[in-house]
């Protein structure tokens, strides 16, 4: 039989060699936190052609939102969500209410059922000229661009425009986005602080549009594109910047329409105070001392008629404190060489690694248990060793199923999905469990028995010390009681 416990030092300080330096890094970098800690915002958008990850933070780069995170996602198959079924219509000036119930009247009545179209003025790129840009969305069939053109053909003149937005470049606004730029469109725009959201900042429209106009209606107003969505998939934006809504049309579409990008409609668009933040930070915190918590009362508990029972605990929470520290260590690392940051999910996947990591150290343990009840006659070491070689086949194909599955997930999902730091956080600490349960806690144990490692402080010492006949008689039936 293969001596496991002899190399126990060597598995130990295999553990350190990982642990100490993203205990270091840790300390001195910290951790890159997302908004879910660190307050910000988190804004959707539904790109009206497809665009890459790459594509949409080299387009979103020249804003400089702080700390700001770039991910993608998809609104998924509904039909209703399709991309076709939401189109862009730009227009040569901005509009006043009559015009915009005008157009909205029109459409309304060529397209039975869909929203209302949401009007906004966005910076043309030519001195401080605005232009006028409407998202239709809620098409019960798909509509055909020409028909759109054709309504919208004779459109009344408007009164003097409104003041001008800000434009964020130099470069003037393309007469519209090439089709090889970016993703697609849904409904309509978000409230602040809502996961998705209707379209309530979109001006009242009627159905019939106003009859007589204002003598100052002198300007002319004309469709200078139709755009079509051809997509489902999203950008999501996460910043430490408070971002109202006002400045996905000041900002972030002027940035797209200068730079040859897409049209792009507001999902939604959520914010998290500070002080929301640090109340995170803070449950997450208590979270994970409570789960380290009751884990150790629950082993104790398990063991308790075998001897020394809460020895068994503390080994099962150093090892998931060794867990913890390697995922915390390495993400450390990643956060200062890649900029990744951790969010909610992080502090779920971490409790799920806790969880496994407990559970494959008591397969191990109740295997010990087992063989100090038969092997009456070996040392602990033996025992624990023989119940190591037992059971590590079983643990390694656990785990390795678990493993190999989480694997797959990060690879196809990418560092701009939104699981990316979910399955990473499980990966890692799976593996770090299945290592730890195998030659840390189980050793521990044994080191502890021997007193080695200035354990003999904490009670240990007990190598070469032979029990009596009658306690190892009472031993022997306390561990039969046990099971």
């Amino acid at each position: 039989m293969f001596n496991l416990v002899k190399y126990r030092f060597l598995f130990i300080a295999l553990s350190l060699l990982v642990i100490v330096p993203g205990v270091i890094v840790l300390a001195i970098f910290h951790l890159k936190i997302g908004i879910d800690f660190a307050g910000g915002s988190t804004v959707t958008l539904r790109p009206q052609t497809p665009v890459t990850l790459q594509q949409a933070t080299a387009l979103l780069k020249p804003l400089k939102l702080p700390d700001m995170q770039v991910t993608t996602g998809d609104l998924g198959a509904n039909p209703s969500q399709a991309g076709n079924k939401t189109v862009w219509i730009r227009l040569n000036t901005t509009i006043d209410s009559n015009v915009l119930n005008n157009i909205s009247g029109t459409l309304t009545s060529k397209y039975p059922g869909i929203n209302t179209p949401l009007y906004e003025a966005i910076p043309s790129g030519q001195g401080n000229k605005n232009v006028g840009l409407l998202i239709v969305t809620g098409f019960k069939n798909t509509p055909q661009v020409s028909d759109i053109k054709s309504a919208l053909s004779k459109i009344p003149n408007t009164t003097s425009s409104s003041a001008p937005a800000t434009s964020t470049g130099t470069n003037p606004v393309p007469a519209a986005p090439t089709q090889a730029a970016t993703s697609s469109a849904k409904n309509t725009p978000t409230a602040q602080g809502t996961a998705k959201a209707t379209a309530t900042s979109t001006p009242a429209a009627t159905a019939t549009p106003t009859s007589t106009q204002s003598a100052s209606a002198n300007i002319p107003v004309n469709v200078t594109d139709v755009s079509q969505g051809t997509t489902t998939k999203t950008i999501n934006i996460l910043t430490s910047k408070q971002v109202q809504s006002d400045y996905v049309w000041s900002s972030i579409q002027p940035q797209f329409l200068q730079h040859n990008g897409p049209y792009v409609q507001l999902i939604s668009n959520q914010s998290v105070g500070g002080s929301v933040a640090s109340d995170t930070v803070r449950n997450a915190v208590f979270a994970v001392i409570a789960a380290s918590l009751f884990i150790l009362l629950y082993v104790w508990f398990a063991f308790r008629k075998v001897n020394k029972p809460w020895r068994y605990g503390a080994c099962a929470i150093i090892a998931l404190l060794h867990d913890v520290l390697v995922v915390l260590g390495i993400f450390s690392i990643l956060g200062e060489l890649f900029n990744l940051q951790v969010d909610a999910l992080f502090i779920t996947a971490l409790l799920t690694v806790i969880g496994f990591s407990v559970h494959d150290t008591i397969v191990v343990f109740d295997r010990i248990r087992e063989n100090m009840q038969r092997r009456t006659g070996e040392s602990f070491e033996t025992v624990v060793n023989a119940s190591l070689v037992q059971t590590m086949t079983r643990s390694l194909n656990t785990s390795l199923t678990v493993i190999l599955t989480l694997l797959t997930l990060t690879l196809f999902a990418g560092p701009g999905s939104t699981i990316f730091t979910f399955t990473l956080t499980l990966l890692i600490g799976i593996t770090s469990g299945t290592y730890s349960s195998i030659f840390n806690a189980s050793m521990l144990l044994v080191v502890w028995e021997n007193g080695e490692m200035g354990f003999d402080k904490l009670g240990g010492g007990n190598k070469g010390k032979d029990l009596s006949p009658r306690k190892r008689e009472r031993e022997v039936r306390e561990l039969a009681g046990s099971r």
